[in-house]
């Protein structure tokens, strides 16, 4: 009885070992994109908000007015061609981009990476951050429901004030395209490792509870 247990444990074992990191090793594949995702959005944000800093005035004698200051950062930012350049350029450069745009305090948009939404009221979306942190299994449902879009944000200081905020939309969608070809590769060699593992514990377990038997009938 004693062997019988110590056999059923390293079955145990051989098993739950390869499953155990094929789980830890899809979570990583997942969790790692995600993170260099927003690594990588987060570096172009930063850049946007460079570029509008460049672009905008330093400006004294609209101190006093908030409105008439936010109007003509809006303009010099709505005319800068370094800033308009990258813009266009993210969505096309960058393949996990669905948007880009600089909104205002008030939520209006200044520049846009589609340009009929400017100087429309930006629609809120749900923060990236709520991707990053949810655990494992609640990610994997994020990004295999129905796409999502989700946003990295940055807040803006223009002429010594808050202005607004960099936002890039990220669409799961993308993120999709880029884990399911290595999820699918991680899968089929974890089914290899359970399989050989299973054939391996049958046989050693076949050996091992045989032996008796034969020291009996040699007997």
């Amino acid at each position: 009885m004693r062997r019988k247990s110590q056999i059923v444990l390293a079955i145990t074992f051989m098993v739950a070992a390869p499953v155990s990191f094929s789980y830890i090793y899809i979570c990583e594949i997942v969790q790692q994109e995600i993170r260099s995702t927003h690594e990588a959005a987060a570096e172009l944000t930063s850049e946007l908000a460079r570029l509008a800093n460049n672009a905008a005035p330093e400006l004294t004698s609209a101190q006093n007015d908030p409105d008439a200051l936010r109007r003509t950062i809006a303009y010099y930012l709505s005319t800068d061609s370094n800033l308009n350049a990258m813009l266009e350029s993210v969505v096309g450069a960058f393949r996990y981009v669905y948007d880009a745009s600089i909104v205002d305090a008030g939520g209006k948009v200044i520049l846009h990476t589609d340009p009929d939404l400017i100087g429309n009221q930006v629609s809120e979306r749900p923060e990236f951050q709520l991707l990053q942190n949810a655990d494992f299994r609640r990610q994997l449902r994020m990004v295999y429901n129905p796409p999502n879009i989700y946003e990295v944000r940055l807040p803006l200081q223009l002429n010594g004030a808050p202005f607004g905020s960099v936002r890039l939309g990220i669409n799961t969608l993308f993120i999709r395209s880029e884990v399911t070809p290595r999820l699918r590769h991680a899968v089929i060699i974890s089914g290899i490792a359970i399989l050989l593992s299973l054939l391996l514990a049958a046989g050693l377990s076949h050996i091992a509870l045989g032996q008796p038997s034969l020291a009996g009938e040699s007997g």
